[in-house]
């Protein structure tokens, strides 16, 4: 797994781009709960300049923010029946990331990620222009708990093909399926993605996608990130349900447009085919 010489990621400078960039993202996954897997891949892109590269490395800072996250929102003091819903999601969506990851090769992500903008595009405005009636006990009957496995396999594809969390699907799936408050949903999405993304991110580094370079930047952007994620979740301690509602819808709409921007615009190795050595 060796490097190029000639990326940014190797220069002290590119280390700061990323240092810079990672510490907001990391202050809207503490405050949303969402990954912020959609925001950091131009930069890493930029950074890098490989799609492989970027996945994993997105997968590993992904990894370090859904940590933080549950560390900082004591996730394990959540009420039983969130964490029982937590654990539902993550059997399924371990062998989701490894099919994600394993298809990277063999599929054009395009009419993908259009589907996927269109989905973020409609709830994110969903959340923002109409209120969400959150609330009530769960119910963990048998279509349920096939639901909750559902959505676990398809997360995981999601997040080991693009490289991304999948908060920003996880999160409203989990206010609108099962009436989850918001502030919880982000916790219980930040607590599934963990091993989602390990999976994902042990899978790509298999492959041989990265390598030191990759490592040191993910390393730098985590611990920005450790500080962004740590102010999002002061922040949340002083803001209300509502507006951590309206706040997620932005983001989603944000990511979406961040994705067909992606689609529009595509990296040349992903419209050429051409190899990515690490």
């Amino acid at each position: 797994m060796g490097t190029s010489s000639g990326l940014l990621a190797e220069r002290r400078l590119g280390l700061a781009i990323g240092g810079l960039f990672a510490l907001p993202i990391g202050l809207l996954s503490g405050f949303t709960g969402v990954g912020g897997g959609e925001y950091r891949a131009p930069v890493l892109l930029a950074l890098l300049g490989r799609v492989r590269w970027t996945i994993a490395a997105n997968l590993f800072i992904g990894l370090s923010v859904g940590l933080f996250n549950v560390i900082f929102r004591q996730a394990w003091t959540l009420p039983v029946e969130y964490l029982g819903l937590a654990l539902l999601l993550v059997p399924s969506s371990l062998p989701g990331a490894y099919v994600g990851a394993r298809i990277t090769k063999r599929l054009s992500t395009s009419v993908l990620k259009g589907l996927l903008a269109g989905l973020l595009i409609a709830t994110g405005l969903r959340l923002i222009l109409f209120e969400v009636r959150t609330g009530g006990s769960l119910s963990f009957d048998l279509p349920s708990i096939v639901l909750a496995l559902v959505l676990g396999f398809a997360l995981g594809i999601v997040s080991g093909l693009l490289g991304v969390a999948g908060g920003e699907y996880r999160i409203p799936a989990l206010i609108f399926l099962f009436g989850v408050p918001t502030v919880f949903a982000g916790t219980i999405s930040s607590l599934a993605s963990i091993p989602v993304q390990l999976t994902g991110w042990l899978e790509h580094r298999k492959l041989g996608h990265g390598g030191p370079t990759t490592f040191r930047l993910g390393a730098v952007m985590g611990i920005a990130s450790l500080i962004g994620v740590a102010l999002g979740v002061v922040f949340l301690g002083r803001s209300t349900q509502a507006l951590v509602t309206q706040i997620l819808g932005v983001a989603m709409v944000l990511a979406a447009i961040r994705i067909v921007w992606d689609i529009r615009h595509p990296h040349p190795s992903e419209v050429l085919g051409t190899p990515e050595r690490a």
